[in-house]
């Protein structure tokens, strides 16, 4: 039926269909959504796989040193431990006091959206059920800022030390990228002023004076961001050690930053693997044995991101069924 010929018509009938064919859509990639990230994860680790020696490969794992490897699996705790210290800093720097024991909580909810799907949009989460709304989306975009800085400083800094210029670009597309979010922000707020969204951007940008007034807190944000990525680069290398590599920390330190942000790439895998995976043998190519690099890749995704991801599927549970009735009140 023509909808632009019978305008009564179309509220009672092609609304309703277009509105179910939503639903369905919905449907599908809540059902299927999660194996097609599956299949495309699977499908490019396979694509890396062939560019090592399988029999390698498989004989990293068979002989992976278990003790390294629970090590590893052990700084997993940390990770999520130190994101709430370094988002309590920032909230505190803004008048916001929330126990850490509520702040925790969130954080662990965001890891199924931020960790089991490309980007890290689950940090947004946090934004939403911050108790004061108008700094709540602020705090995690200066969080997510300082923490790319930070990350972005290790390639610099280590990259120099290693000379890998391709590790140095990917710190200084860290350390850019922060100062370009910054920028970009203020402009744009100046050049929609009076917007909904313009006052959002400003509230972002009231954020980093506010912090930096409180160097006890800057401090604490700053060294957690610090702390965390380190414990990661840790356990990367930790992970070469369990499967017979042992690459100098350094390099680790200096490849993973660039490895970091080529897993940012909007490519429909589990929390960027693929474009990591794909980074970190490049990046280690003529250094360290490949089998054990794509080996320690794999369980380094295991560790830090899908285990999380699940861990947090209670956590997420719990904070929507919380928040369902909050929204109905509201």
């Amino acid at each position: 039926m023509n909808c632009t010929l019978a305008p009564s018509l179309a509220r009672r009938s092609c609304l309703p269909v277009t509105a179910s064919k939503t639903s369905q859509l919905h449907r599908a990639r809540k059902t299927y959504g999660p194996w097609l990230l599956g299949l495309c994860t699977l499908v490019i680790l396979g694509v890396l796989a062939t560019t090592v020696d399988w029999r390698r490969l498989w004989n990293a794992f068979l002989g992976a040193d278990g003790e390294m490897l629970f090590l590893s699996l052990v700084l997993t705790v940390f990770f999520p431990v130190l994101c709430t210290t370094r988002w309590l800093a920032v909230l505190k720097s803004q008048g916001v006091k929330m126990p850490f024991g509520r702040a925790f909580r969130i954080v662990m909810a965001c890891q199924p959206v931020g960790n089991l799907t490309p980007g890290k949009a689950g940090d947004f989460i946090k934004g939403t059920v911050c108790p004061s709304r108008s700094v709540g989306l602020g705090t995690v975009l200066a969080e997510r800022v300082v923490d790319v800085a930070v990350l972005g400083v290790f390639g610099l800094l280590f990259g120099a030390i290693v000379n890998s210029p391709t590790a140095m670009l990917g710190g200084l597309v860290g350390v850019g990228g922060a100062v370009a979010i910054i920028v970009g922000a203020r402009t744009l707020a100046s050049l929609i002023r009076g917007k909904p969204l313009a006052e959002k951007l400003n509230g972002f940008l009231l954020v980093f004076p506010r912090l930096a007034r409180r160097p006890r807190l800057l401090a604490a944000c700053v060294l957690s961001s610090a702390l965390n990525w380190f414990l990661s680069m840790m356990q990367l290398w930790l992970l070469l050690h369990a499967f017979g590599e042992k690459a100098p920390l350094t390099l680790i330190i200096a490849i993973l930053p660039a490895a970091t942000f080529a897993g940012l790439i909007p490519i429909p895998t589990f929390a960027g693997a693929g474009p990591r995976d794909a980074a970190l043998l490049y990046l280690t190519l003529n250094r360290v044995d490949q089998a054990a690099m794509l080996a320690a890749s794999i369980v380094y995704t295991f560790f830090g991101y899908f285990l999380l991801g699940l861990a947090g599927l209670p956590f997420l549970k719990e904070l929507t069924r919380r928040e369902k009735p909050n929204s109905r009140r509201s």
